[in-house]
């Protein structure tokens, strides 16, 4: 009876282990199930999702490239590989077969010196205390911006663990041309047009993952990148090496602050070339530029901290043509007499006295030529830079007209130049309210105030296109992978300041101080330029050694393809009339037409020696009418004697067809036709004095105008003799000096308040 509770009592335990047993593996089952049931597609979507990560891969886009105008490569990015260790990939590997670890460590270790045989070792090997491996990462950059030959020739080895991470890298095939204009990318930091149009050019990143499809079924999918867009800028690559080159010789020869250059086409804004004196490498744009000769940083760059030397890379890194101010100077004055003209206050015979100096405010200012101009043109203002004529068309102006017009020609507000960092100088400027006789005096001559190297040539392209602020630009389009344009920077007209005919007054009323003027070291023989020049005194006026010279030269002077602004501000050592912007502008100017092959546009001395020997064919001219028949003979270089009155030719000596020596003289009969009732035939006063031609010319009926100084002789006169035009009509005759010089050239602006 014992026995049997014995085996029931065994019995019981059994089973109740028995049962314990199958309660827990029904719990466990349970469990199972529910997670499964409940969590399964989460869980199962976390698993693959951690597989998805481990080989999930950005592919990085090719960052679109930067042209010149001619599709030179100014910028561009180029696909390159990052070599990259899957430690727990290759430790698998080593497990199984040893020497295929083995051959992919010391392979890396023969392709890249850098790389340490033991550390990789380490990267693969097992922690006894752990049991993990000391890396446990399975992605471990190794060498970066590897290029696809060296990427080629690993992968055909057979390395086991190692991923090619395809990136891509930015470089600069032409190191420090326009460098302050391209800029640089460095992380989220972009310089220049590499920062103002970087949405355009950054292109989108593809994608490279695992994906599953149904339960076992994996495939591998790849996105590929979209690369950027290519931007093309207006610049022209062998200007822009040209201009700095003659800004790096400049700098060279007389070291100074800033020397700047720009060339544009006044009529529409694009940007040929801009460059400054500080450049730097754009592939290494954190290195010490090699000009530097401050002993500051070239004995002590790589003992600087950080900060000192980002302060000192932020100033060669900025662009100063945009970002950097002064006062204009003497290149403002065109300006006010543009101003002056428009508002019909001055007429291009008006005149005004200079003598040396005027009292304004308890300051005397005074003239850059101390003895005085005397009595001068407008033209003549502009040209021999004289300070007492402009100071007298402000006063015409008024200190609410003048306020106008500075701010309609730009100054105080950005010209909006598609290049960041560009400032307005707003805070440099007077307001209407604080503009006295004083400052409106000084302001005339472009002093006590500041500007832009962008705004200024922005300003005084508008006196000779025509009377319109133009948006500069420094990109014409920006085009796709598929060749769409998908920007294009067309011509922006802001606003118009003067009328055309102001502007073309300008035109010719500038090329005085190139003929006469203060830039005739800039006359090149059968080029007509255009200009003025500036010197204007910076910030303290107890000092002597501040100085900004600058020079404004636009041409064909007629019809403007080209505006050159040159700039040398803060010269050390400065010595009134030495340094100068006029050489480099010349040099600039030469080199333009040399390149461009641009063909004269007006006759020198040699080309006249030349056709003494030439003969031209006569036209014929009967039945013709008086006005177009002096522009053909003209254009023949043939001289032409009127006989008769009225403006249609009966007959001509010699015939037409006639081949005769250039230089020889056709006679034109004339006579009225119904036209022609009324009309007064104009005499001709060349060659005869002021007094003669207003008498000859009052005597016939006509009233006079001149240009120039009346103590000179006729040289053109407008209507040609020989026309014959209404009774009364106006006559204007420019007069001239062939032996007049003036061996002033600079225009030094003493004793001026400062702002």
């Amino acid at each position: 009876m014992k026995k049997n509770n014995q085996e029931i009592k065994a019995n019981g335990k059994f089973a109740f282990i028995v049962f314990v047993f199958i309660a827990v593996f029904a719990l466990m089952f349970g469990r199972v199930l529910y997670l499964k049931v409940v969590h399964g597609e989460e869980y199962e979507a976390a698993a693959k999702n951690q597989q998805i990560n481990r080989y999930d891969t950005i592919i990085t886009p090719n960052r679109g490239a930067i042209m010149d105008r001619n599709n030179q490569v100014l910028a561009i990015s180029t696909t390159v590989y990052n070599v990259v260790l899957d430690s727990i990939v290759l430790a698998e590997v080593g497990e199984k077969d040893p020497e295929a670890m083995e051959k992919t460590l010391t392979t890396l270790c023969q392709y890249f010196p850098e790389l340490e045989y033991e550390t990789l070792k380490q990267y693969v090997t097992v922690n006894p205390e752990t049991g993990e491996l000391y890396m446990n990462n399975h992605w471990k950059y190794l060498v970066k911006n590897v290029e696809r030959s060296v990427k080629e020739e690993l992968e055909a080895a057979g390395l086991k663990g190692v991923v090619y991470e395809k990136t891509s890298k930015r470089s600069y095939p032409l190191q420090t041309t326009a460098c302050h204009l391209i800029g640089f990318t460095r992380g989220d930091t972009q310089w220049g047009l590499e920062g103002y149009y970087n949405d355009y050019m950054e292109g989108t990143p593809g994608r490279s993952f695992i994906l599953y499809n149904g339960a076992d079924s994996i495939s591998y999918e790849d996105y590929p990148a979209q690369d950027g867009d290519t931007v093309i800028t207006t610049i022209d690559y062998n200007l822009q090496q040209l201009t700095e080159q003659i800004v790096a010789n400049t700098a060279a020869e007389w070291p100074s602050k800033n020397v700047a250059a720009m060339v544009m086409n006044p009529n529409t804004g694009e940007i040929y070339a801009m460059a400054e004196s500080h450049s730097f490498d754009l592939n290494d744009p954190n290195a010490l530029p090699s000009w530097e000769t401050d002993p500051t940083y070239t004995e002590n760059w790589d003992n600087l901290d950080d900060k000192t030397k980002l302060e000192y890379l932020n100033n060669i890194w900025k662009n100063f043509i945009i970002s950097d101010t002064y006062e204009p100077g003497s290149i403002f004055k065109p300006l006010v007499v543009a101003a002056a003209l428009e508002e019909g206050l001055i007429t291009p015979n008006s005149t005004f006295t200079c003598n040396g100096a005027v009292e304004i405010g308890g300051y005397t200012i005074r003239c850059h030529l101390r003895s005085g101009h005397g009595t001068i043109t407008a033209e003549e203002v502009m040209a021999q830079s004289c300070n007492m004529g402009v100071i007298q068309m402000a006063n015409l102006l008024g200190a609410e007209k003048f306020y106008k017009y500075q701010e309609e020609f730009g100054f105080g507000h950005v010209t909006g130049i598609d290049l960041p960092g560009e400032v307005n100088a707003a805070g440099l400027q007077h307001d209407l309210n604080s503009i006295g006789p004083t400052e409106l005096a000084t302001m005339s001559f472009g002093q006590t105030f500041n500007c832009t190297t962008i705004q200024a040539i922005t300003a005084f392209s508008s006196l000779i296109n025509g009377g319109e602020i133009i948006k500069p630009h420094v990109v014409s389009q920006i085009i796709d992978a598929n060749g769409d344009v998908v920007l294009q920077n067309n011509t922006e007209v802001v606003r118009r300041v003067i009328s055309e005919k102001t502007s073309a007054y300008m035109r010719t009323a500038l090329k005085a101080t190139v003929d006469h003027g203060t830039a005739k070291k800039l006359d090149i023989a059968g080029y007509s330029i255009g200009c003025k020049t500036g010197t204007a005194e910076q910030g303290d006026r107890s000092r002597d050694d501040l100085w900004t010279l600058t020079n404004m030269s636009f041409f064909p002077a007629e019809n403007p393809e080209y505006i050159v602004f040159t700039v040398i501000n803060l010269p050390e050592n400065y010595q009134d009339g030495v340094q100068t912007p006029t050489p480099m502008t010349k040099e600039l100017i030469e080199g333009i037409i040399k390149y461009e092959n641009l063909e004269p546009t007006e006759s020198t001395e040699e080309d006249m020696n030349l056709s003494a020997n030439q003969t031209v064919t006569v036209g014929d001219y009967t039945g013709s009418v008086i006005y177009d028949v002096i522009g053909d003979l003209d254009g023949k270089e043939l001289t032409y004697k009127v006989v008769g009155t009225g403006n249609t030719i009966s007959n001509q000596v010699p015939k037409g067809g006639t081949s005769v020596d250039v230089g020889s003289e056709i006679i034109l009969y004339v006579e009225k036709s119904e036209e022609d009732a009324g009309t007064v035939s104009v005499p001709n006063v060349i060659g005869s004095t002021y007094t003669e031609a207003e008498k000859k010319l009052t005597d016939a009926g006509f009233t006079v105008a001149f240009e120039g100084e009346q103590s000179g002789v006729v040289i053109s006169q407008e209507p040609k003799y020989g026309v014959s035009v209404a009774k009364n009509s106006e006559v204007v005759i420019t007069m001239g000096e062939p032996d007049k010089t003036d061996s002033q050239n600079t225009e030094s602006n003493t004793n001026t308040p400062a702002t």
